[in-house]
Order: structure tokens, then C-alpha cells, then sequence
């Protein structure tokens, strides 16, 4: 893009070549379908700015442009008869310029506010170069179409400088759950890299479902060996390898009521997580060579996270809130690469031999039905469930909202050190309870808890 000098005398060649056609008439009817066009495009930028992780300051800047033309668009509309001196061929070629523009925009709001199609954009370091382009090309539309722009430069550098600060601090935080000892720029280099192809790998066996031979090529799934791994106790779920007991896995029979191929394709993906220090690793799939077949993880020595409070002599403030960070970290990373975990409570968090927390035991299959859990896994399951899944709604579906409701209650949990709803054991009651009375469990009087604490799980078990 070319300085505004270059611009000025391309626009005066462009009008010279229109000739005497440039104030050529053109009916208003032709004008309003650009009209609509503009007006839509910003209803679309609205929902995509209020859904903006990244980049806030930035898509609020560029919406409150698009609001510009808009309000200019709707007023030519709303005052055509005061205005038909507007409505000529020169301004109706500028209008679908200012249209293409704000389609633009729209793109790249949509781009820079998530992570897994940021990412482009930070590898390149382009996010203000393209924002200084936009306005630029945006501004000089505006200015040509006569409409009114009030903007302090300064201060969009500034947002925009202060949004650049919060994705290094977003990513700092993300890197610091790598179990790794690479320098910083190595290890957003692998951040970058794993969103990218986990998205990609989600992608595309959601589209290749029906050619499981496919998938199975192109990522090389091969089943572990039974024969490789030996147990004290088959009752135990703690097996070794044959070849080295230091060696410790744990062994999780797969329902039958789940779908193989659907665990299988959700395991290949979950295994690319292995460097995130509070994701329980996953090391693939097992047959017994009968009926059962076994999903392989790592072992976790302390249980899990209610084991692991309830036979603590002092699980103090500091492991309270350092274990709550490791278990915000994981489900940061799965928001990240946009895998729900879909059964977060106090069983599915274990702790390892030096203290630290991980995301276990995901609801690897959608699929899965009460069918295929007890009585006790499906009243467990309720005391974390957001009022919208309690609801049963037909066509409510799983979301980011309902994952923040269940990690609000197990901040609840690790702050009190009980149960959620422990008082009742009946899942109609608690249905009741949190749908239809919206009850909540409350901190203890005498809390320790820090107030910002407190406020997370507040606003957690608010989101839904």
C-alpha cells in the first residue's frame, strides 16, 4: 500500500478515466442492498468482538470504525431524499470499495481474536502492520465518500500496544505449563505448533469420519502390544512394562457402550498434548487379545484430587491455590486447541508423586450415555453440571460455559475441602436445588481463601 500522495493521484486518475459518467445517476434501489450489505457485516463484527479472547482493545477499535460507516450508510437510507445528490456512479463504485474493506475487517477481527488462527499473525508479527493498512485504506474510503471520522491515532497505538502485552503475558503463562527446560522462543514455538496441529488433526477427522482407514494411514495408529506390560493385580489399574518396572502406566477399561473408533481418533489427538505438564499423558490404546481393550496413561501416584485432600494433613493455602492454577493452566490449553474435557470434577484431576495436578479421564466419546455409568459416576457427574445441562434441553449443546461452571465448583471444592451438595445423595434433589431453587454452595465464614479467589469461582459458576 502506497503512501497518501500515491493514493491521492490514483484517485484522481480513477475519476478522470469515469469522465462525465463519474455523476452518472444511479437509483437508490441499487445503492440499498450495499446499504443492508454494510449494516450486516457490522451486526456480524459485534458477535465476534463480544467473543474476542485476544486482541479486545484491537476489535473494538475497528468495530467502533465499521460503526462509522454504518451509522453513515443507514443515515443516506433513512434521508435519500435530502441526499440524491450522493446517489452517483463514483460514490456507488466507492461504496462497494468501503464494502470490501469492512468484509476485511471483519476477517481479520475473526483471525486475531482467537488463538488457533492468531497464531499466523504472530509468527509473521503482523498484527500492526495489517491494523495500520485497514484504517489506512478504511479512512481514505470514508474521507472520498464525504462521511465523518473522529479518531486519536495515538491512543489506537496505545490499545493496540496494550493488547500486545497481554498475549506476551497469555503466552508466557501458556509456556510455563510446558514440562521443558527450552528458552522462551523454543518453547511459544512449540505452543504455536501444537495448537496448529491438533487444530488441523480435529479438522480433519471430523471431515474424513466416514474413512477411518484414512486416518489410520496418515497418523500411523498402531495399537500397543498386552504382551509389552505385566500387573501385581489385574484388579489394580496399575500395570508396568515388562522390561522395566520403574516404568508405571495406568490402565482404564474402555466402556463397551463407547465408540472404539471415536476414543481411538480422540486419543491419537489427546497423545500431541504430552508436554503439557497439568494434562495427563496418553500413550495410546491396549487390547487384551479378548473383549477388553484398555486406554494407556500415565500413572499418578497420590489419586485423585479428593483422595489427595481428604488424606492430607495439611494442604494449606499455598498447595490450595497452586494446584487450582494447575488445573486452570490444563483447561486453559484445552480452550486453546478447542477440546472439551466434558467431565470436570474432583475424581478427574490427579496429583503426581511431587504434588502437581493434572486433567485426567475426558469424556473421550460425545456419545457416551448414562447407559454406560452407575448410579454413584452419573450423581457424581451432577454435582459439577451446569443448570443448563441439568435442564435437558433438547438442543442445548456442550460449550466453553459449561466446562468454566464445573471448574468454578471444584475451586469450591479445594477451597472447603468437601464435597459439593455432600448432603444430598439423590440427583433430583440436586437438580433441583441448582436448576429450579439456583442455590450455590457458599465459602465458609472463617474462609482463608483470597478474595479474588472466591470472586473466580463466583463468576465461574455464574457463567452459565
Amino acid at each position: 500500500m502506497g503512501d497518501d500522495g500515491s493514493k491521492n493521484n490514483k484517485e484522481d486518475d480513477f475519476v478522470e478515466n469515469l469522465g462525465d459518467s463519474a455523476l452518472m445517476v444511479v437509483p437508490f434501489a441499487k445503492f440499498l442492498p450495499l446499504i443492508n450489505e454494510i449494516g450486516n457485516f457490522f451486526n456480524e463484527i459485534i458477535e465476534l468482538v463480544e467473543a474476542a479472547e485476544h486482541n479486545k482493545r484491537t476489535c473494538e477499535i475497528l468495530k467502533n470504525r465499521v460503526r462509522v460507516a454504518e451509522l453513515a450508510v443507514r443515515d443516506l437510507r433513512d434521508k435519500k431524499k435530502d441526499r440524491q445528490d450522493f446517489f452517483n456512479r463514483i460514490n456507488y463504485i466507492r461504496l462497494q470499495e468501503l464494502s470490501t474493506i469492512i468484509t476485511q475487517i471483519k476477517k481479520f477481527i475473526s483471525e486475531i481474536s482467537l488463538m488457533k488462527t492468531l497464531i499466523k499473525y504472530l509468527k509473521e508479527k503482523s498484527v500492526e502492520k495489517i491494523f495500520k493498512e485497514l484504517c489506512m485504506e478504511f479512512d481514505s474510503c470514508i474521507n472520498l465518500l464525504s462521511f465523518s471520522i473522529n479518531v486519536e491515532i495515538a491512543d489506537e497505538l496505545e490499545q493496540l500496544k496494550s493488547d500486545q502485552d497481554d498475549l506476551f503475558k497469555y503466552i508466557l503463562g501458556m509456556v510455563a505449563g510446558i514440562n521443558d527446560n527450552d528458552c522462551f522462543a523454543d518453547l511459544s514455538e512449540k505452543f504455536f505448533s501444537t495448537v496448529v496441529k491438533v487444530n488441523a488433526m480435529e479438522k480433519f477427522m471430523n471431515e474424513t469420519s466416514q474413512n477411518q482407514t484414512k486416518i489410520d494411514n496418515i497418523f500411523q495408529i498402531h495399537p500397543l502390544k498386552f504382551s509389552d506390560y505385566e500387573s501385581d493385580d489385574r484388579r489394580v489399574n496399575k500395570w508396568y512394562k515388562t522390561t522395566n518396572k520403574g516404568e508405571v502406566f495406568a490402565f482404564k477399561t474402555i466402556a463397551e457402550g463407547e465408540n472404539y473408533m471415536i476414543v481411538q481418533n480422540k486419543v491419537t489427538i489427546l497423545k500431541e498434548l504430552h508436554d503439557w505438564q497439568n494434562i495427563i499423558k496418553f500413550y495410546g490404546i491396549i487390547s487384551d487379545g479378548n473383549k477388553w481393550h484398555y486406554l494407556v496413561t500415565e500413572w499418578a501416584e497420590r489419586g485423585n484430587l479428593r483422595e489427595f485432600y481428604q488424606n492430607k494433613n495439611d494442604f494449606d493455602l499455598k498447595s490450595k491455590l497452586r494446584i487450582s492454577l494447575d488445573i486452570a493452566r490444563g483447561l486453559n490449553f484445552l480452550r486453546t486447541v478447542e477440546i472439551f474435557h466434558r467431565d470436570i470434577r474432583a475424581e478427574n484431576i490427579l496429583i503426581t508423586l511431587n504434588e502437581t495436578a493434572k486433567l485426567a479421564n475426558f469424556k473421550l466419546s460425545r456419545y457416551l450415555t448414562a447407559a454406560t455409568l452407575n448410579q454413584k459416576q452419573n450423581l457424581e457427574r451432577v454435582r459439577y453440571c451446569a443448570p443448563e445441562l441439568l435442564e435437558r434441553a433438547p438442543n442445548y449443546k456442550y460449550d466453553q460455559r459449561c466446562e468454566i461452571y464445573s471448574f468454578g465448583i471444584l475451586l469450591w471444592e479445594i477451597a472447603e475441602e468437601r464435597v459439593p451438595y455432600q448432603d444430598s445423595n439423590d440427583i433430583l434433589d440436586i437438580v433441583d436445588k441448582v436448576y429450579n431453587k439456583t442455590y450455590r454452595e457458599p465459602f465458609s465464614e472463617n474462609s482463608q481463601m483470597p478474595e479474588e479467589f472466591k470472586r473466580l469461582e463466583i463468576e465461574g459458576i455464574r457463567s452459565s
